[in-house]
Parts: C-alpha cells; structure tokens; sequence
C-alpha cells in the first residue's frame, strides 16, 4: 500500500485485505434506483491513521547522488494512542535517523476493536523517492487484526473464463498480490460539503499483468464515496499475487478509509 504525502484538503488510506474477504453479490437495487444498494461494513477492527504525520526530510546527500532507500520501522502503541515503542526492522542508518525522527512526532488513535480501545502494533514504512524528492509513508496495522469467524472454507481456486483465480494461503503456496501504483480517489463533492468521512471495502480480481478486474463494492459505511473508492482503484496497478513463485490471478479486498482533514498535509 502506497500512500503519497502532498497538501490536500481530504485525506485517505488503504488497507489489503489478506484474510480472504470474497465479493459478495450486491443485492438488488432498491424501486426507484439505478444502483445496488450495498450492505454496511460490520464492525471489527477500526483504526485511523495518525494526525500530525511529519514527513521525514530527505538527506542532503542522498538526494544530491541520486540515491533512493526504504526504511522499516515497527511501532508499538498503547491503547492510549501513546507511542510505546518505536523499533527500526531494516533501512540504512542515513534514511533510518530521519524517519525515526519524523515518526516521534506522529500522534497516533487508539485501535478499536467493536469499539474498545487497544493496544497495537503497526509497521511503518518510508520509501525516499528520488523522483519526488521527498519521502511517502505507508502505514499497516500489524494486529490486533479481528478475529475471523469460523465458517464453512470456501475454496482456494475459483474458475473464471480467464482461468483459475486463487485466494491468498500460505499454505497453499498463494502470495498477495502488491500494489505499486495507486491514485487518490476523490471526495464527492455531496460528502466534502457535508463532512461525510467513512470506509468502503472493494473486493477485486488482481490479474496476472498487476491490473484489478471485476471491481466491486463489498460495504460501506458512506456510500456517496462507493463510485469514487471504485473508479480510482481500477487505475492502481500491482506487483501480481504467485502461487509457488509463478504469477496468478489472486482475489483480494482493499478497504479505502476516507478522512476530512481540514489542511493537513498528511495521509
């Protein structure tokens, strides 16, 4: 997940879903309606990304000999929001310092799980990009991850005129697809002016050239924002999901968190 840093007016972030959400058929559309209403997402695990999220400087000298790097970082928090402890997993100490640095200043939520505060675990990752001259953060929630209900197993491979589409398993060998490419979708100007903030899960097709297909709406808990979240994705572009080393068609979900922020400058 891929998040880029720039001043806007309403901020948003993303989550893969790797726990195998499959797309659920919308039911049908309400009389009097052209679309299929969707269902609300049902509570579990809710958590924010942090306010205030300074963007770590680019070294000098980095920037002035053309070199690029990617900092790791685990950040554990209290169900205060409080930041507890912040550990470095991988990055040169020249990228590292600054990002350590930056990340401090960063004012975390507490995680929610059905609505009691938690402590959490996030990894944290920056990306120095030469292109941009600046660094993007991305930010994953590594647990608590809500528990999932014990169900019937659905299928590992599902067939598809295109061929069989897998689900990610460790087990059976199916690694999630990565995105590498992913545009902002935008407020509905309906949302913006009325200050609407809310999540939408899409369920989707990851293709074996990284381009998502059968782009749906799973739930949402604003659906003025459904048509945005949708649009946009279909323009992110992945790394393809493999089964035993080998690319193929994975299906995943992404949960789109849109935010008001006022000013900020900050995802």
């Amino acid at each position: 997940m891929r998040l880029p840093t720039r001043l806007i007016l309403s901020t948003f972030a993303v989550a893969l879903l790797l726990s195998g959400l499959c797309a659920q058929d919308s039911p049908p559309a309400a009389p009097g309606s052209s679309a299929p209403s969707v269902p609300p997402c049902a509570p579990g695990t809710t958590f924010e990304y942090p306010d205030h999220m300074a963007r770590p400087r680019y070294p000098k000298q980095s920037l002035k000999a053309g070199i690029e790097g990617t900092v790791e970082i685990r950040a554990r928090i209290g169900n205060d929001g409080r930041t507890e402890e912040l550990s470095l997993m991988s990055g040169e100490p020249v990228f590292a310092n600054p990002a350590l640095e930056a990340v401090r200043k960063w004012r975390f939520h507490p995680v929610l799980i059905k609505g009691q505060p938690t402590e959490a675990i996030y990894k944290v990752r920056v990306r120095y990009v030469l292109i941009l001259q600046e660094a993007v953060a991305d930010v994953e929630l590594e647990s608590p991850q809500e528990p999932t209900a014990v169900a019937s197993p659905s299928p590992a491979e599902i067939n598809s005129p295109d061929g069989p589409v897998y689900r990610v398993s460790a087990e059976n060998g199916v690694i999630a697809p990565k995105a590498i490419y992913s545009p902002e979708p935008e407020f509905s100007e309906k949302a913006r002016k009325a200050g609407e903030q809310g999540n939408v899960t899409l369920s989707l097709i990851v293709g074996t050239d990284g381009k998502p297909r059968d782009v749906k709406v799973s739930c949402s808990s604003q659906p003025d924002l459904n048509d945005n979240a949708a649009e946009a994705l279909k323009n992110w572009r992945f790394e393809p999901g493999t089964k035993d080393g080998k690319p193929v068609m994975v299906e995943v979900a992404v949960e789109v968190q849109f935010h008001l922020d006022g000013l900020s400058s900050t995802h």
